[in-house]
């Protein structure tokens, strides 16, 4: 085998050396909420307007209670697109404070 041989046989086998596969960091909880500072704000607010929806002494003409199911559906949906690519179960959504 000539030296130029060798040389190209031994440049193909450093080619088809396996590669480590790198794995991007894992996200985090902070990290989401860093990132979507305006849909954290409305998870905050829209539980405020829950404790206040439902510390209230009166109905709302009827309305009270499809309101606290509406606005707790909604907060479990914004944590939900918040924090999808954590990939966490809706058990685990709900818990996150």
């Amino acid at each position: 085998m000539s030296a130029s041989s060798l040389a190209v046989a031994l440049s193909l086998g450093a080619m088809l050396q396996p590669v480590a596969a790198q794995a991007e960091p894992a996200l985090t909880i902070q990290q989401e909420e860093a990132a979507h500072p305006r849909l954290v704000k409305a998870i905050h607010e829209m539980r405020d307007a829950l404790a206040e929806l439902e510390a209230a002494p009166n109905d709302f003409g009827g309305n009270k209670a499809a309101a606290v199911r509406d606005t707790k559906q909604a907060i479990h949906s914004l944590k939900k697109a918040l924090y999808f690519r954590l990939k966490m179960d809706d058990a685990a959504i709900d818990k996150v404070q």
